[in-house]
């Protein structure tokens, strides 16, 4: 999700707060605020965890993957992000980190693009982490 429509969906949780049709009519007092009340809480905790999840989706296009582009030479390391000396623990901590944020399945929701994209950078973590070899 981005800002524009983390924006919009902010605009439509207003309008529905200050739409005469309600759930429970807000005459009600702190009963009939509670519908908005929770409306609210639910819209803000779904753009917040869609925009949580946005940072992976834009590294993956900022970074694509080191096959694709073809002008960087392989380093297993690099695409761990550990120092050539790591220890099999750092080694195995940072293909579970990359693993986690690059797993195809954080992004299917925003598209088969990015769904490939990131199937991609998977594979090369993976192969990144069975070149420098499992503890």
């Amino acid at each position: 999700m981005t800002w524009p429509a983390a924006i919009a969906v902010g605009l439509a949780l207003l309008l529905y707060l200050r739409s005469p049709i309600d759930l429970l009519p807000d005459r009600l007092g702190a009963v009939g605020l509670l519908d908005d009340l929770l409306l609210a809480v639910a819209a803000t905790w779904w753009v917040w965890s869609r925009l949580a999840r946005a940072p992976a989706a834009r590294a993956l296009l900022r970074e694509g993957t080191q096959e694709a582009t073809g002008d960087v030479e392989w380093d297993p390391y690099a695409i761990l992000g550990v120092a050539r000396g790591a220890s099999p623990e750092e080694i195995t901590r940072a293909y579970r980190e990359q693993m986690r944020l690059y797993h195809p399945d954080r992004v299917a929701h925003l598209g088969d693009e990015l769904r490939q994209l990131s199937h991609r950078k998977a594979l090369d973590i993976q192969r990144a982490y069975t070149e420098i070899g499992r503890p």
